[in-house]
């Protein structure tokens, strides 16, 4: 590609963002990805978010890196800059949904924007002829795509399984499952732990690996390129704190408390050959973790597969012991993550046991209730969970609170028999761009109807004409 001019390798870089993006789900070409989810069986929704939207990752990394290079900096920078605001927002717009297969599918955007984060990465460090650590940031991005597939799977797997007994995607309407289905909810868990980069489950260290991509270009580059990774790197770093707290809402609004509709209390765990499904690719997390230095020495070799890294060698070294470096920067051992692990498991299980509970004695009473009955709209909702995060970047998710309020009489407007609080969050993609869009397009087409008249005279004369233009071009 070194003979094509600049000027159209911008062009085809541009329109091929705007295309895989759209099929990756890169904000704001995402739009369709919340909606085709739920629309979707769950199965089908893992195989989308594990595999599909991937191509468009695929397709990037084949073109720009393997088949346009050289390339110019600034499409690894703007690469970092969507990646950055991808995964920041996703995460966000996840925070405040209520349809469990909505949520799953915002944080689904919100980890191609991590792929992302490492893929700008080596694109910059290949324009800025620094092999290394584009290898460090390559790997790290298949890294991370391949530890998505797995984690967001399980995830889609376990949602069906609730929405399965259930019957509703509401998270409003679940509470108490944990009880109900045990195996479901210890899957779930699972997921979002890997989801949420704790380690020591696989999403972790991909993060981590992506963090020391970013530190990298931190310490090497200078002047706004320098700027950019350090944004990315507190991008990062706040989406995975917001990441957390979305599926610590996900999961105690779905397993814990009470039951807050009568479908859930009726609910009991799925059929072996989803359990078997689950606990498969959860097993897969814990392992792609635990033995993570060995997954990385592979990827790696995926990396050094295309042409601009055969002869690199590689920055990330694994030992004997699994411990991962980082050149003489830093280092990590998985298999001490894990056992750390065990340990305080093994802690808590036994002072439990053994402490907590034979200490404990059982006495059965009256609750207090301030003067009302006990039930579950004294819980924590998912709504009220996400409300006061929503408040705080209200100036970006545009919130909506909707107050329903009912009386019993019009005497009685100081004691209200109930009030409903609703909050809902403004589509501004398609109110101000893909709305406008639409209604162009279609006024533009009204008035280009009026060519196509029936008339045979018309369409030879349209012929002439574009012969003419053609042979003017071509002379």
């Amino acid at each position: 590609m070194a003979l094509v001019p600049d000027l159209t390798k911008d062009i085809v870089f541009v329109l091929a963002v705007i295309g895989f993006g759209t099929k990756a789900g890169i904000i704001p070409f995402h739009i369709w990805l919340p909606s085709a989810h739920p629309a979707a069986p769950s199965h089908v929704s893992g195989l989308m978010s594990g595999v599909m939207i991937k191509t468009g990752i695929y397709m990037m990394i084949r073109i720009f890196l393997d088949l346009m290079s050289p390339i110019p900096a600034w499409w690894g920078l703007l690469i970092l800059i969507i990646g950055s605001i991808s995964a920041l927002l996703g995460v966000l717009y996840a925070i405040t949904e209520h349809d469990i297969k909505k949520l799953l599918a915002y944080h689904s955007i919100e980890n191609i924007g991590i792929i992302l984060i490492g893929f700008g990465g080596a694109l910059t460090f290949s324009s800025l002829n620094m092999p290394t650590l584009a290898l460090i940031s390559l790997t790290a991005a298949l890294f991370h795509t391949l530890n998505h597939a797995i984690f967001k799977s399980l995830l889609f797997l376990s949602a069906g399984s609730v929405i399965n007994e259930t019957h509703t995607r509401n998270i409003e309407e679940y509470g108490g499952l944990i009880k109900l289905m045990p195996y479901t909810a210890l899957f779930f868990l699972v997921g979002s732990m890997a989801i949420s980069a704790l380690p020591p489950f696989n999403g972790f260290f991909s993060e981590w690996l992506t963090f020391q991509s970013l530190f990298q270009g931190i310490m090497s580059l200078t002047s706004y390129a320098g700027w950019i990774f350090i944004v990315s790197a507190g991008a990062l770093a706040f989406t995975g704190g917001l990441a957390l707290l979305c599926f610590v809402k996900a999961f105690g609004a779905i397993f814990l408390a009470r039951p807050r509709s009568e479908e859930v209390k009726h609910a009991k765990e799925s059929s072996p050959f989803l359990l078997v499904s689950m606990g498969a690719l959860a097993l897969l997390s814990l392992l792609f973790g635990v033995f993570s230095g060995s997954v990385i020495q592979v990827i790696n070799k995926v990396g050094q597969g295309l042409g601009i890294f055969s002869q690199v060698a590689s920055l990330v070294s694994v030992n004997s012991s699994q411990t991962i470096f980082v050149g003489n920067f830093s280092f990590l051992s998985a298999p001490i993550f894990a056992l750390i692990f065990a340990i305080v498991l093994t802690i808590v299980f036994l002072l439990a046991k053994y402490s907590v509970y034979r200490r404990q004695k059982i006495e059965i009473g009256a609750t207090w209730d301030c003067g009302t009955d006990l039930t579950p709209r004294m819980e924590i909702t998912s709504t009220s969970f996400a409300r006061s995060i929503i408040l705080i970047f209200k100036g970006v998710l545009r919130p909506r609170l909707h107050y329903d309020v009912k009386y019993h009489d019009s005497q009685s407007r100081y004691l209200p028999e109930s009030r409903t609080v609703v909050i809902s969050i403004k589509d501004i993609y398609s109110t101000y761009f893909y709305g406008p869009l639409s209604r162009f397009i279609v006024a533009f087409s009204e008035r280009m109807r009026s060519i196509q008249n029936g008339n045979i005279n018309s369409y030879v004369l349209y012929i002439f004409v574009t012969l003419l233009i053609l042979l003017f071009l071509v002379r």
